[in-house]
């Protein structure tokens, strides 16, 4: 245990002071490793010393306000105090995160946002943070307030259902990994929290950030890294922390400043769609209230950006979508209503399976946040250019998708044809009434299986009207 902190760089980071104390270790695992691949690294846990870790804390705070492009790449540290188990850790409840009263939850759809979460959105809401690399699936980021379109969810999301979360031998997003590679490549530091970067792909980040150090101090700040545990790249970072980074960010806070700007742990985020994108809100079948018709400005068929007039998301309970992205792209899948917190719960019951060519998934179902409809009806999907994570369809073409599986349905969506004369196109008249442009809406009419007739006799008498008003 002693030689594990056997240089300065070790103890405090290539900027650190030569006269700092040593890091106390807090807990002695012996032995045991911290992860059980890649890494050599024992799992003992340190802190500094409460003088060492304040000065530390200056300097780190010193180094954000002259970078310009400063990232965090976080790890399943970060969200320990909020009851969710670090799988990987060898510690487990020996470590000091334990000494809370947290319950660990059963569910991790049900944890609430910890400090941490909330002081980097704070720092992303002040211009100090500008994007961050999620390794975690929880959407605790998202519930603290940080925008979905700065956040990549790297290794999936239990609330994008065009993401969602990449088993331990899966494969990454391309788009996503490409983003990764392009803030990589960007940033002029790196903030990493609460992980152990022991041999992931998206390692390279942090791993990029110590190289570029050391070859432009001047330009780039480097590596700045928080955990209780060693790291393979303690050596190479720029400053090193041993903390938990519960204890540390309320101090970087006040230090930087933002501190009232941290919202109350008790604070829930709440979301709201754009100005004059919802369509109908009124309750619905499932006893919740609230809108779920939307105009999102992306193409109806691709989901990618179209600021020629856009689509319509319906997440009425029964409605189907068509995933735009991920494992299970081009999947149908059906509404089943909102949960307790909002979100909306999806039954997908017709997909291929992603890794046996021929094999169908056993129904399943995923979640969409309801920060989505807020970032969707602005303009933003899964990254900047990037696409939303479904398009809805109609029952029919979801129905010719699932036709040899009906009976694994919530209930079929094969329908008897309406009689033109029967037809109920009051849900175009309100797109017309919000501002959606006429051809976008005729498209949509057309989509849905209306009639050429009825088309042409509703755009005639909204034409009409218009010159009338």
């Amino acid at each position: 245990m002693a030689d594990e902190l056997d240089t300065h760089e070790k103890r405090h980071g290539i900027m650190g002071d030569t006269s700092w104390d040593t890091p106390v270790c807090v807990t002695d695992m012996g032995s045991v490793q911290a992860r059980l691949t890649f890494t050599d690294v024992k799992a003992h846990e340190y802190v500094d010393t409460e003088d060492v870790l304040r000065e530390k804390v200056a300097l780190l705070s010193s180094m954000i306000r002259e970078s310009d492009e400063m990232i965090t790449y976080t790890g399943a540290g970060i969200s320990v105090a909020a009851g969710i188990d670090d799988y990987a850790t060898k510690v487990k409840d020996a470590s000091i995160t334990r000494a809370s009263d947290v319950p660990r939850v059963k569910d991790w759809k049900d944890a609430r946002p910890t400090v941490t979460h909330r002081v980097l959105t704070a720092m992303y809401e002040s211009g100090y943070l500008k994007h961050w690399i999620q390794q975690n699936h929880d959407s605790l980021p998202q519930k603290a307030g940080f925008p979905q379109s700065s956040l990549n969810e790297i290794h999936g999301s239990l609330h994008d259902p065009a993401n969602p979360v990449v088993p331990y031998e899966g494969t990454l997003r391309d788009d996503l990994y490409a983003w990764l590679r392009h803030w990589e490549e960007r940033n002029d530091l790196v903030l990493a929290l609460g992980t152990s970067m022991s041999g992931f792909n998206c390692d390279s980040v942090p791993a990029r950030a110590a190289e570029k150090f050391s070859t432009k101090h001047s330009s780039h700040k480097g590596l700045v890294i928080i955990n209780l545990q060693r790291t393979p790249y303690d050596e190479v970072a720029s400053l090193r922390i041993y903390a938990k980074v519960d204890t540390v960010l309320p101090m970087l806070a006040e230090a930087l400043g933002i501190d009232d700007r941290v919202r109350p742990m008790d604070a829930v985020s709440e979301f709201f769609p754009a100005a004059g994108s919802v369509v109908d809100e009124q309750e619905g079948s499932d006893g919740t209230s609230g809108a779920d018709m939307f105009v999102v400005p992306f193409n109806g068929d691709t989901g990618e950006p179209d600021g020629s007039g856009g689509t319509v998301w319906d997440l009425r309970p029964q409605a189907w979508l068509r995933l735009t992205g991920g494992p299970y792209s081009g999947c149908y899948g059906q509404v089943i209503g909102r949960v307790a917190e909002g979100h909306w719960r999806i039954r997908f019951s017709n997909c291929q399976h992603p890794s046996f060519p021929g094999a169908k998934m056993k129904p399943f179902s995923l979640f969409l946040g309801k920060w989505w409809v807020e970032e969707a009806t602005r303009g933003r999907g899964i990254f900047p250019g990037g696409k939303i994570p479904f398009v809805s369809v109609t029952a029919a073409e979801a129905e010719a998708s699932t036709s040899s599986d009906k009976d694994a349905t919530l209930g079929s969506a094969a329908e008897e044809q309406t009689p033109s004369a029967l037809l109920d196109l009051s849900k175009y008249d309100k797109l017309v009434k919000i501002g959606m442009a006429m051809g976008a809406v005729e498209q949509r009419m057309m989509k849905d299986g209306v009639p050429n007739d009825r088309i042409t006799a509703f755009c005639t008498a909204a034409a009409t009207t218009a010159t009338a008003a």
